[in-house]
Parts: structure tokens; C-alpha cells; sequence
């Protein structure tokens, strides 16, 4: 069987949160690594309409509201992506949840691997806000990479050198 011959592609979630960000720098060490395109995607909620006495409420976000996160992604998120030169297209996708909305974009990009951020959570934040990263890791049928918060510090205690860890880095083939 021939190898299909295009670069590999992967897909990174982005939020513009600390996790997002180690987790962007880790994709462009890689991606660099493979000589792979990078699609950034963050994923926005549709939008809701709220019952109200006097009739409906519009929705949270406005056209100004999705420029900006537009312009957010474009300018903030994506600078790390941009003056590492690592090919990068990035992309706003409405959809909920959002673990099923970076599976969806990750399978029509026909991307090779899929990367999102640890927030690092306790196990009951964890359970009652959910996880993005839990419920990709759950359901995705390609492959992902879960990059750890940069530092897990307990309180009152000072990080030790075995809790900084990089992920390890696997071939891709």
C-alpha cells in the first residue's frame, strides 16, 4: 500500500487560556518536527435564545462580538503559530459541545492527530464542569495528545523538578 505523500496535519484546540498555550507551543515543536500543517480551531457555543416575561432575549453574541473573536484568534492566539513559521490555517467553528465540535473539524480536515490543553483541575471541578480534553480523549477516533499544564503546584508547596514534564514525542506514521 502507497503511503499518502501530503505533510501530516494536526489539529489544535485554542482558547487563548495558559493550557491552550503550552499546549500551542508544544504543537509547533512537533509540528516543526513532521514538517505539519497546524489548524487552530476554537469552537464557539451557537448561540441561545433565553425566555424572558416580556418576550425573547437575543443572543449573547453579537456580530461584533464574533469579529472579535475573530480578530482574537487571528492576532492573539495564532502570534506563536505565525512567528514560529509553521504552516497554520486557523478557523472559528460554532458548534456544542465543544469536544464534539473539534472531533468534527478534526475528521473533515483529515487531520493525523489531534492536541488540546489540560486545564489542570482537581477531580470535582473536573466532574462538575466537565473536561474538553477528558471527553476528546474519550471519543476521538484519531489519535490525541493531552499536553499537561506547564508547572502542577499543590498549595503552599513548591513545584519539584518530577512535576515538570513534557510529553513524550512519538513518530507519526
Amino acid at each position: 500500500m502507497e503511503r499518502d505523500q501530503r505533510s501530516p496535519r494536526i489539529v489544535i484546540g485554542v482558547d487563548g487560556s495558559p493550557g491552550s498555550i503550552h499546549a500551542l507551543q508544544w504543537t509547533i515543536d512537533i509540528a516543526k518536527r513532521l514538517d505539519a500543517e497546524v489548524v487552530a480551531v476554537y469552537v464557539d457555543s451557537p448561540p441561545t435564545y433565553i425566555p424572558a416575561p416580556m418576550g425573547i432575549l437575543p443572543p449573547a453574541d453579537t456580530p461584533e462580538q464574533r469579529a472579535d473573536l475573530e480578530e482574537a484568534l487571528a492576532t492573539e492566539w495564532c502570534l506563536p503559530l505565525r512567528k514560529s513559521g509553521v504552516r497554520f490555517r486557523a478557523m472559528l467553528e460554532e458548534g456544542a459541545p465543544t469536544a464534539t465540535a473539534l472531533i468534527d473539524v478534526a475528521l473533515r480536515e483529515g487531520a493525523d492527530m489531534m492536541v488540546v490543553g489540560s486545564r489542570g483541575h482537581n477531580a470535582v471541578t473536573e466532574l462538575l464542569l466537565g473536561s474538553v480534553s477528558h471527553q476528546v480523549a474519550h471519543h476521538s477516533p484519531i489519535p490525541v495528545v493531552i499536553v499537561p499544564p506547564a508547572v502542577r503546584v499543590k498549595a503552599e508547596a513548591k513545584p519539584r523538578l518530577t512535576e515538570v514534564r513534557q510529553p513524550v514525542m512519538l513518530p507519526v506514521f
